[in-house]
């Protein structure tokens, strides 16, 4: 007779779970990272505050985020009823219904406060975790199909969030997604994650002591730095693209053409994933890496080359987000997950909250060409940091076989 461990692992995410995550992300993606892209204009007209406090709010929202990952991931790794998840939306429901109902700066950047919470307990990372742990059976491959199909939540969201603003304000488009965040995380999350008869917690004293090691070892030091060097170029590169492509004296009709492609790219990366789905997760890092930087270089060159430029920069870093789960999950395994994949997280979300300042610092007192220059240092630091990890993945490897 199976252990209700065993029948556990033995379950398989099927595709309409699969779906109901991925739209579950659209959702929440929608109601916190993108949301100012759309509201951020009429809040700044009505409130008559600036861009740097609008936008600042959103830094602190990551800010928030990175810090409380760590206690996500050991509340997911100690528990089965998956509490941050189901009730992520609701927090960042309640998160929307004070910045609609701020009357001034501190309410509003509170109510960011609250949304950073719920970005810990809902996005990528706590999801990661979770099916980590929940699911065995092809877990890497759902987590790609997770995120080809949130990788149209730029894309549905700020067309979703623009219509309710045309038509009833910003206030009010704060109000009516946190209806839709209320009325849909819950239920979708319970749906996936529903807890088996008999499914209880049965953590070793063995498994806290050995996460408290695997933290201090070489192997998580360079994961930890892989992860938010990528975090700041992709942040940077982002945020600042339409500046890069304007210093190459495009003009700003094709820079809006070129842009356009960045997130069909991101999305071709998931299919890209699927296709060459035998690699190892290290492999697939050393791909993305290299794709990155040179989709980098392409952008930096030369106008012409722009738009494939973005297309692969694109591609790589659709990969990379991927990645942030399926290279812990294959170096580690499932026992220390959720652990692991919480505390990897937070280096990244606290650099991706500052990077927008320091890269505007950077562009601001030593010009484009400089910042650029840093850019690509980076990256190409970050395809050395991988060859250390495959190096320091064998002999993490090695290790556990004569333990």
């Amino acid at each position: 007779m199976k252990s209700a461990s065993q029948s556990i692992e033995s379950e398989n995410l099927d595709f309409f779970k699969v779906l109901n995550l991925g739209i579950a992300q659209i959702v929440l993606w929608g109601g916190s990272y993108f949301l100012l892209s759309v509201l951020a204009k009429d809040i700044m007209a009505e409130m008559n505050w600036s861009y740097q406090q609008v936008y600042g709010c959103l830094s602190l929202a990551l800010l928030v985020s990175g810090l409380l990952l760590p206690t996500v991931g050991r509340t997911i790794q100690h528990t089965d009823r998956h509490a941050a998840l189901l009730f992520s939306g609701l927090v960042m429901a309640i998160g929307l219904i004070v910045i609609g109902s701020s009357s001034n700066f501190l309410i509003f950047a509170s109510g960011w406060v609250i949304i950073g919470s719920a970005m810990a307990m809902g996005l990528y990372d706590a999801l990661f975790a979770a099916v980590g742990k929940r699911y065995s059976f092809n877990v890497a491959k759902s987590l790609v199909w997770i995120t080809l199909v949130s990788s149209l939540a730029p894309s549905v969201s700020w067309i979703f969030t623009s219509y309710i603003l045309d038509s009833f304000g910003w206030r009010n488009t704060c109000y009516i997604y946190a209806i839709l965040l209320i009325i849909s995380i819950f239920p979708i999350h319970l749906y996936v994650f529903k807890n088996k008869e008999g499914n209880k917690s049965t953590l070793k004293n063995e498994t806290f002591q050995s996460s408290v090691e695997l933290f201090r070892s070489k192997l998580y030091y360079l994961l930890s730095a892989n992860f938010t060097l990528g975090s700041v170029i992709s942040t940077t590169v982002t945020i600042y693209l339409i500046e890069i492509l304007l210093h190459g004296r495009l003009e700003m009709s094709m820079v809006l053409v070129i842009i356009a492609f960045l997130g069909p790219s991101q999305a071709m990366a998931r299919v890209i994933e699927l296709i060459i789905g035998k690699r190892t997760a290290i492999e697939m890092s050393f791909i993305s890496t290299i794709i990155i930087f040179f989709g980098m270089v392409l952008i930096f060159i030369s106008p012409i080359l722009a738009i494939p430029g973005v297309i692969v920069f694109g591609i790589g870093n659709g990969m990379r987000s991927v990645l942030r789960g399926t290279l812990p999950l294959s170096v580690y395994g499932r026992d220390n997950y959720a652990l692991i994949i919480g505390r990897l997280a937070r280096m990244p979300l606290l650099a991706q909250a500052t990077a927008p300042f320091l890269g505007g610092y950077l562009i601001q007192q030593f010009g484009m060409v400089f910042f650029l220059c840093v850019i690509s240092f980076m990256a190409v630091v970050n395809i050395f940091l991988i060859a250390l990890i495959k190096q320091a993945i064998e002999q993490y490897k090695l290790i556990s076989i004569h333990e």
